[in-house]
């Protein structure tokens, strides 16, 4: 499978398209851990709740197998009545159907790939999309009344066993503490992707409550009793923030030598990264230790850098 072909073919087809939509707000967390196993294959959808299948659903998958990508993905975005291409959301004549429910492949948005539903209910059970999954009206909405943004999606064509082998990093892991907010209008979002909606914004300093994670993303509990999600870039795990007595003051700059190099919040390599720079990016240093570098970033924070990946500028 070529992902690049398949990624701008429906890309171009689907980005404009999903323009004007109406957000959903996540008001709770779900009390079950929910997974979705996608087959290409037989065209069927297994919900998995709490390691066992409740719920298996027809689909229709992509028209070629290299149109529905496949993978372990995470649910971002869910939406109510979706336009499409100038058609209002939740009309006969909107191919989308009445929700979405929006995947993040390679890093997107969850804007182009989704599980929707259509106008076309005698395709369920082909392979007939351009890429997206479709469901009948009915199984739509129960699906989408019963997973939260954050649910893994594992997509494959190959044989179902009712045992989900996915990738669970794609889904939310749980974790517990607090987080400190870096920055002002931080945007809190109802699913872990920029593509997802805004739930409210906060600024420098507030202290969240940590629920989960995944990937580059924190699952937050407001004080409103609403779940959703922060960036790891705007916030740091207050247990985290440990002074170090192993640092002996410096000044000067640190030099990126990496293409990429994370910024973390303490000096351990498991510490959240606070941020990402490129090769070459000049660094303000304030202090050094065996093996970091402490500097201070342009918000005028405390971070360190490991020794392996910069240098001395």
């Amino acid at each position: 499978m070529k992902y690049t072909k398949w990624f701008l073919v429906f890309a171009l087809a689907c980005t404009v398209l999903l323009g004007g939509l109406i957000p959903f707000s996540t008001a709770q967390a779900s009390t079950h851990e929910y997974q979705v196993e996608i087959n290409k294959k037989t065209n069927k959808l297994y919900l998995y709740q709490d390691g066992r299948v409740t719920k298996t659903y027809p689909v229709a998958t992509g028209r070629t197998k290299d149109l529905t990508p496949e993978g372990t993905f995470t649910m971002v975005v869910k939406i109510v009545a979706p336009g499409w291409k100038g058609i209002p959301g939740g009309v006969p004549e909107n191919p989308l159907g009445k929700r979405w429910m929006g995947i993040s492949v390679k890093g997107d948005s969850g804007r182009i790939y989704g599980v929707h539903g259509t106008n076309q209910p005698a395709s369920i059970g082909s392979n007939a999309s351009s890429g997206c999954v479709r469901m009948g009206e009915e199984n739509l909405l129960e699906l989408y009344q019963l997973i939260p943004e954050g649910t893994p999606i594992w997509i494959h064509s190959g044989k179902s066993t009712n045992k989900w082998l996915g990738d669970s990093s794609y889904a939310v892991q749980p974790s517990t503490g607090q987080l400190k907010v870096k920055g002002n209008k931080v945007n809190i979002r109802t699913g872990p992707s920029t593509g997802a909606f805004t739930i409210e914004q906060v600024n420098n300093g507030l202290v969240l409550e940590n629920t989960g994670y995944v990937k580059d993303w924190y699952q937050v509990r407001l004080q409103s009793g609403k779940f959703g999600f922060i960036n790891s870039s705007f916030a740091t795990k207050l247990e985290d923030q440990k002074p170090s007595s192993d640092f002996t003051d410096a000044s000067g700059k640190i030099v990126a030598i990496e293409n990429v190099v994370n910024i973390r919040s303490n000096p351990s390599l498991s510490a959240s990264v606070v941020q990402r720079v490129s090769k070459g990016t000049a660094m303000t240093l304030t202090g050094v230790s065996n093996e970091w570098y402490r500097i201070k970033t342009s918000s005028g924070a405390t971070a360190y850098v490991h020794k392996s990946v910069a240098k001395k500028g």
